[in-house]
């Protein structure tokens, strides 16, 4: 009876976890190809990468659900080196990419932890190549802070309308501002056009004294059967202090792609990073084509031109060999799981 009565509790957990709905994943992206670039002072081919096309990661992701239309999750992710198999940051934070727990309900999701800007969000789903290449272009670094520590965001979908929110925590004693960002956000998803704009202020350490930083982005995507076109701009500014210089900087950017079958797609992008304050400017120009070999697994390749002026080419920090062009190409694969 001991060993019966054992079984029936084992029984009755396992038929209350399944009604939970519960389920915890493994999923990522895999990307390996090597690099050529030149730009004047030395050619240079390179593998060591965390992704060419896309970043290189590892995600444990879970959902329950609660009912009535309410969801508790988590995701924890991981950037990688494919070269080497070392994490892809200097400071050894395993789940540098992503660590949040989020809860949907009827009136939206609400994130908390390690995440995302809206700024990131805003800017991939705008563009056409959904932030390709980010360690090439300028349209994934540029984002104003990329992650945010100790936020909580806010997603929340009114018909065709998007509403995003956030606010993350500087952890200053004695000053709620320093070290803070707060950030709102609006997209417009409606038949072929996806549309979006916003702001997020920061107060960020320079130094030893936190500034003000001011960022703004809009843009839009529009989609026509095998076309999609689309293009923006971010712009931040970061006040000046007695012990730096105010920073501008500008970025804009346009592209389209082209489905030329169910496998083959190319594309073009145009980039300008430009430097107000400094008188600077960097152009590029990136080719791209990918061919799909299967629902998971792609073939990619890319051209890529750069041209810098201005500051751009006497600043050592962003261009430490003062080159005044470069060229550059990839071949690669990726997959994802």
């Amino acid at each position: 009876m001991f060993f019966k009565a054992i079984a029936a509790a084992t029984l009755a957990s396992v038929a209350c976890a399944a009604q939970a709905q519960s389920f915890v994943t493994l999923d990522g992206s895999l990307d390996s190809g090597a690099r050529y670039t030149n730009n004047g002072h030395g050619a240079a081919i390179t593998m060591s990468t965390n992704g060419w096309y896309m970043s290189n990661r590892l995600d444990f992701r879970g959902q329950e659900d609660l009912g009535a239309g309410w969801t508790t999750g988590f995701t924890l992710e991981s950037g990688l080196n494919s070269g080497t198999g070392a994490l892809d940051n200097t400071t050894g934070i395993l789940f540098n990419r992503l660590s949040y727990l989020k809860v949907g309900s009827p009136y939206g999701t609400l994130f908390l932890g390690h995440q995302y800007s809206i700024a990131h969000d805003i800017a991939r789903d705008i563009d056409p190549m959904y932030l390709a290449y980010p360690t090439l272009v300028a349209a994934a670094p540029s984002n104003s802070g990329y992650h945010f520590d100790d936020g909580a965001k806010y997603v929340g979908d009114y018909g065709p309308l998007q509403v995003r929110l956030e606010n993350a925590l500087g952890g200053v004693a004695g000053n709620f501002a320093d070290g803070s960002a707060r950030g709102i956000g609006l997209q417009y998803k409606q038949g072929f056009i996806s549309a979006g704009s916003g702001y997020i202020h920061r107060r960020i350490l320079i130094g030893a004294t936190y500034d003000s930083d001011d960022f703004y982005i809009a843009g839009a995507r529009m989609h026509f059967g095998p076309v999609m076109l689309g293009g923006g701009f971010m712009d931040e500014n970061l006040s000046s202090t007695g012990a730096s210089a105010a920073v501008r900087t500008v970025n804009y950017w346009a592209g389209a792609t082209y489905d030329v079958d169910p496998f083959l797609q190319i594309g073009f992008q145009a980039y300008e990073t430009s430097l107000p304050n400094t008188n600077g400017n960097r152009d590029q120009a990136l080719f791209s084509a990918t061919y799909r070999l299967s629902k998971r697994t792609f073939l990619y390749a890319e051209s890529d031109y750069v041209r810098f002026r201005g500051s751009y080419v006497t600043n050592t920090t962003l261009n430490p060999q003062k080159a005044q062009r470069q060229i550059g190409a990839t071949v690669g694969i990726n997959h994802t799981f």
